[in-house]
């Protein structure tokens, strides 16, 4: 338990004052807040009430010394509140009015105070001080732009959009409209903050979020576990570390970047969750046999699959200069496209961690078929884990990747049963093996991009009543056709229902030929004279049987 919960709300002015000194810890995002957040907040506080409290939202602090706060929610407001203080203090419309600007800079910049033994101070210590001391350190800074925003600090980029958005409403304010938002802001505007002098009580009451917030996320406390001085001592190391951390996310995203921890806690793990992901690595992973130390060797160690990940599912090109390059490229950029579940990755992560180049195609073709078997039998997550854990310990365990290809097996028979099934087209897997039946359709001497728009029926599912549709298939056959694969093809175009109604020559000709060119499979529908039930049925059968062969 901690020591020490506070948890008031309270207006702007006392939040900065000299009680209240503010860090943004390393184990934080970069400042992310976009144009459309500060004009929101700039339209709420100008058009609110002047004598009617408004809320700002919720601050949950982490009090390291007296006094003395990392911001672990809140980031984003605070931020934005002192470059709004800034273009205040310089608003042309009080240049002469030097006690209200200065008590505005105080705000922002504490004052020494020398019986009170308070520093002088910057009220906010952010990552980038220097960019962000441009605008609010010294009195005028917020009148002129940031000088050269840096491209490599995003953060800086962000400091300038904010300040040129208050600045062109601000700016153009009177005297009394100055005042009075000024006012407004530092006695009206009150937030709520809840400090504790334990990060990790911190964390658990984090989950108060204002919704223009950005969320400290799981992985934002892995980074701060991992960043703790206990396993990195060093100040410079800590900031290399911390800067790292922000280049490996910047380079895959923050989705794939997040994925890549859930990734690694089942290849570590080889097991179900048992908490969530902070959980997981602090009880079961960090410091356990055979596991990464916190600290610098995790950090190194993401860092590598880091670039494992970015080489085979981003860039897809890992396989560079192999005889498989482009039958992989084609065949991954289809799998991270169309599956929707992601532990397949994890087996393909562990495979190129252990064995490097050797094998891996091989075994991406088995891990695809691995996951075709339980998405078209509708397997639950549970049954999922049991395999693909059960393919870990055979990565672990294998002594070379011929030998654990031979320890994976996988029934075709399902896949095969699916992709006859008369109501193929309503199934969530169909479109990724018409993808699939394309690609093992096609010469990948290069690698292939099969950017499909959607699905169109040849046989329309609709047809009209006088159409030769109607005379050449009974009510019964086309029921039992129509969304089979055999009368499925793809278009790179949008469909259009009234053209996709046409009777087969016109519709071959006017509709589906420019709109199939880029699908070999799809592109053999023009070389029929007529769509019969016969061919429909030939078709599928054809299509089961070949959907699956390896490219």
């Amino acid at each position: 338990m901690a020591k020490k919960l506070e948890s008031y709300m309270v207006p702007l002015t006392k939040l900065f004052s000299q009680d209240f000194f503010f860090r943004i810890p390393e184990y934080q995002r970069p400042f992310l807040w976009d144009a459309e957040h500060f004009k929101d907040l700039l339209d709420d506080l100008t058009s609110s009430k002047p004598d009617e409290p408004y809320f700002l939202g919720t601050l949950v602090l982490h009090e390291y010394q007296p006094s003395q706060y990392d911001v672990v929610d809140g980031q984003q407001r605070l931020t934005a509140l002192c470059i709004l203080l800034a273009c205040l203090r310089d608003a042309p419309g009080i240049k002469h009015e030097v006690q209200l600007r200065n008590e505005l800079h105080e705000k922002i910049i504490q004052p020494e105070r020398i019986l009170d033994n308070v520093p002088a101070k910057h009220r906010l210590q952010v990552k980038d001080q220097s960019a962000f001391n441009a605008l609010i350190a010294t009195i005028g800074g917020a009148a002129n732009p940031v000088p050269d925003p840096s491209k490599d600090i995003p953060s800086s980029r962000r400091y300038e959009l904010a300040r040129s958005i208050f600045w062109a409403k601000i700016s153009k304010m009177t005297a009394d409209e100055v005042r009075q938002l000024a006012g407004f802001v530092t006695q009206q505007c009150h937030l709520i903050y809840l400090a504790t002098d334990s990060f990790e009580d911190a964390f658990r009451l984090f989950t108060v979020v204002n919704d223009r917030g950005k969320q400290l996320r799981r992985i934002d406390v892995l980074k701060a576990h991992n960043l703790d001085p206990s396993y990195v001592p060093g100040e410079s190391a800590r900031s290399k570390y911390a800067h790292q951390w922000e280049s490996m996310e910047d380079q895959l995203g923050e989705t794939q970047f997040e994925e890549i921890f859930h990734l690694l806690r089942l290849i570590y793990v080889k097991d179900k969750p048992q908490t969530d992901l902070q959980g997981e690595f602090a009880n079961r992973i960090l410091g356990k046999d055979k596991m990464p130390q916190a600290g610098a060797e995790f950090m190194d160690e993401l860092g590598a699959y880091v670039n494992l990940y970015d080489a085979l599912f981003v860039a897809r090109d890992y396989l560079d200069h192999e005889v498989q390059d482009a039958r992989y490229h084609t065949l991954m950029e289809a799998m991270v496209n169309y599956f929707t579940a992601s532990e397949w990755k994890a087996c393909l992560l562990f495979h190129a961690k252990r064995f490097g180049r050797n094998g891996l195609y091989e075994f991406l073709l088995k891990l695809e078929k691995v996951y075709l078997d339980h998405w078209v039998r509708g397997v639950r997550k549970d049954e999922r884990y049991s395999t693909y854990t059960g393919i870990l310990k055979s990565v672990q365990s294998a002594n070379s990747p011929a030998e654990l290809l031979e320890n994976i097996g996988v029934d075709l028979d399902s896949i095969v049963e699916a992709c006859r099934s008369s109501n193929f087209y309503n199934a969530g897997h169909a479109k990724y093996l018409l993808v699939r039946a394309e690609i093992a359709a096609s010469e990948l001497d290069h690698p292939r991009h099969f950017l499909v728009r959607s699905i169109e029926h040849v046989l329309p599912q609709n047809p009209a009543a006088d159409s030769l549709w109607v005379k050449n298939f009974t009510d019964a056959q086309r029921k039992e056709l129509v969304d089979s694969a055999g009368n499925l093809v793809l278009l790179s175009k949008s469909k259009n229902s009234a053209a996709g109604r046409r009777d087969f020559a016109e519709k071959k000709k006017t509709y589906l030929k420019p709109r199939v060119s880029d699908f070999p499979r799809s592109m053999e529908v023009l070389d029929y004279d007529a769509w019969t039930p016969e061919v429909i049925k030939a078709r599928t059968e054809n299509f089961a049987s070949s959907v699956l062969v390896d490219p």
